[in-house]
């Protein structure tokens, strides 16, 4: 018993660390991360209410048999809410913004009353889902199987529902939101197969942190747009940059900018800038190295970090991105002609003193270069 205890007290310690996490790293939460958080509370709260039904268990009179029976009622009602709360980030996570939630609503609230009112019948000494014998023992009845299975059913539907919107995920959200189901099948099966093992709560804080570590925590560094770094990251890579008293390695950097990019939003459409600017990103990642650094600091602005041992990389990765340009204007027939200002360098520690000089002297290069292309037109 007390084995299971500290199985449970360790998982909820993992959450906790989590939630800590996600709310300090984030001061205005977005709804992705509202739907996560709220599920991280929710399997503390049902680990919390299975530890309280584990302690009392076996009181038959006084407070500890009145906690017992609230504990498992309330422990099998959130556990119909986290099926739920999971859809919704599922959801969400897929369609965005654009996510309507009332069918999701209309689906799953029959199967919400159902284990409801099952639940609070066995609470109040009708036994259709569960009830507590003198012992003190929790015995299952006829509602417990369709209830349990059900909530697997749709568990199991939502595999399907990653597999239907794969083309929308990428590859590493598509793979984790798929094992995200593994271990609390397993912990499933395990529990009923070897009787006082319940390893399904832990088993699922393994999924909450698979979650948290391949999806949550790349939010608050990567663009959710194009998919590369954000502003933030890229003050996060200025900074560790200026801490380093003797690089190993020459810094360069390309400081990019889309020229007209305003005039493609309002010709054309928001949409067709969006599409510009993925394009674009996908452009950049294809013209550097594996360990380059690429970020999107502004709306139209992207900046690329280059370590190396010879400045000819960053002269190379420049042409590279010329030359991807020039076919992607080729095959867009005229469609939308995209061009690029850039203005980049190698950190001179004599001549830029301090690496934020550095990318602040870049960036002007790249507006001169953007304005000398203006007054050519």
């Amino acid at each position: 018993m007390f084995s299971q205890i500290q199985t449970h007290l360790i998982s909820i310690t993992i959450l906790l660390v989590i939630y800590v996490s996600i709310k300090h790293q984030t001061q205005a939460v977005k709804q992705k991360n509202r739907y996560f958080l709220m599920l991280v509370i929710l399997n503390i709260a049902v680990m919390t209410f299975k530890i309280l039904t584990t302690l009392t268990k076996g009181y038959t009179t006084g407070i500890e048999h009145l906690i017992v029976h609230g504990s498992v009622a309330i422990y099998y009602l959130i556990t119909v809410l986290i099926v739920f709360y999971f859809l919704l980030y599922l959801h969400y996570h897929v369609k965005g913004e654009a996510a309507t939630k009332k069918y999701l609503y209309i689906a799953y609230a029959p199967f919400f009353l159902m284990a409801v009112i099952a639940i609070m019948l066995s609470f109040i000494g009708l036994p259709v889902m569960y009830e507590i014998s003198p012992s003190g023992e929790i015995v299952r009845h006829f509602m417990y199987g369709p209830v349990i299975f059900t909530e697997f059913f749709i568990m199991l539907g939502s595999a399907f529902y990653v597999i239907w919107h794969k083309d929308e995920l990428s590859n590493f959200e598509f793979i984790t939101l798929i094992a995200y189901l593994v271990p609390p099948a397993a912990g499933i099966i395990i529990s009923e197969t070897l009787p006082g093992v319940d390893v399904i709560w832990p088993a699922m804080t393994i999924s909450l942190l698979m979650i948290f570590v391949n999806i949550q925590s790349r939010m608050t560094n990567t663009d959710p747009l194009t998919g590369v770094f954000n502003r933030r990251e890229y003050e996060k890579q200025v900074y560790n940059l200026s801490q380093l008293k003797s690089p190993k390695k020459k810094v360069c950097a390309i400081m990019i900018d889309i020229d007209d990019f305003k005039q493609i939003n309002d010709t054309n459409s928001h949409q067709v800038g969006d599409h510009a600017l993925i394009d674009i990103s996908q452009i950049l990642q294809r013209s550097i190295r594996k360990n380059d650094f690429i970020a999107r600091i502004g709306g139209d602005e992207f900046c690329i970090i280059i370590e190396t041992e010879h400045e000819s990389v960053l002269y190379d990765i420049v042409n590279r991105i010329n030359h991807q340009l020039d076919i992607y204007n080729e095959h867009k027939h005229g469609l939308i002609d995209i061009r690029l200002s850039m203005g980049y360098g190698m950190f001179d520690p004599k001549f830029h003193g301090t690496f934020i000089e550095f990318f602040i002297k870049l960036d002007k290069k790249m507006y001169e270069e953007k304005n000398l292309a203006k007054s050519t037109k």
